[in-house]
């Protein structure tokens, strides 16, 4: 059953991963811009995971806080760096993504440590740290893209614009949770035997600091911006 299990296993991804090149040559028959972004991803993601999965063992062993934080500040800068991707001046976006992104795990990560609320060691820190990078970064991208659309002479209603498309999915997730969707920490841990009450806990745990965390990022990423070139903040 072992010998076969590999094979099963690149066959479901395969079938999963045809899927995903149905749409890219569909998006590159309508001239959308996305195909290659499409496929190089889902070459990436596979190898990316590879290597996480090797680290693993490592990092939930690092003890040092310092270390921690490093790496979670090298999860901030690779998602700036995407982020980034979406606005016209991409060096001064990634510093300001970064920084944005840096900004909103020091604010949410200290003070929910502080208050008990998660564990300050790396098998806790560390994925709950990539997950507000990864959401911070979903919402500065789209931040920048709905700022690139706006008229250059409101730039008031511009950020404004900016924020509220940026905080609609994470707001939608909230709004649905347990309705429509089903978080994956709720369901692992009830899986796993844990209390209702406590999945619950940690699901709304992460949920608030998603929100938080994003809504800091984008304010953040955005006054970089301003701070580098007012002019260029508002294209």
């Amino acid at each position: 059953m072992l010998d076969h299990l590999p094979l099963d296993t690149l066959s479901s991804v395969f079938a999963a991963w045809l899927l995903l090149a149905g749409i890219s040559y569909w998006t590159h028959q309508q001239q959308l811009g996305l195909s290659r972004q499409m496929l190089i991803a889902s070459v990436r993601a596979p190898l990316q995971l590879l290597v996480l999965a090797l680290l693993l063992h490592w990092l939930f062993d690092i003890e040092s806080p310092w270390a921690q934080a490093g790496i979670i500040a090298g999860f901030c800068i690779l998602a700036g760096h995407t982020a980034a991707q979406h606005h016209q001046r991409i060096r001064h976006a990634w510093l300001a993504s970064s920084f944005g992104l840096i900004c909103a795990c020091s604010l949410t990560l200290p003070w929910l440590v502080f208050s008990q609320a998660l564990q300050a060691d790396s098998r806790t820190l560390i994925p709950i740290g990539s997950m507000v990078a990864a959401n911070g970064m979903n919402a500065i991208a789209i931040m920048f893209e709905r700022l690139k659309t706006s008229p250059h002479h409101q730039p008031a209603i511009t950020i404004k614009q900016g924020l509220h498309t940026a905080m609609i999915a994470p707001i939608n997730t909230l709004k649905v949770v347990g309705l429509v969707h089903m978080p994956g920490i709720f369901v692992g841990m009830i899986l796993a035997g844990s209390s209702v009450l406590a999945a619950i806990s940690m699901q709304l745990i992460v949920l608030y600091m998603i929100v938080a965390s994003s809504f800091t990022a984008c304010v953040v990423s955005f006054l970089m911006m301003k701070h580098f070139d007012k002019g260029v903040a508002h294209t």
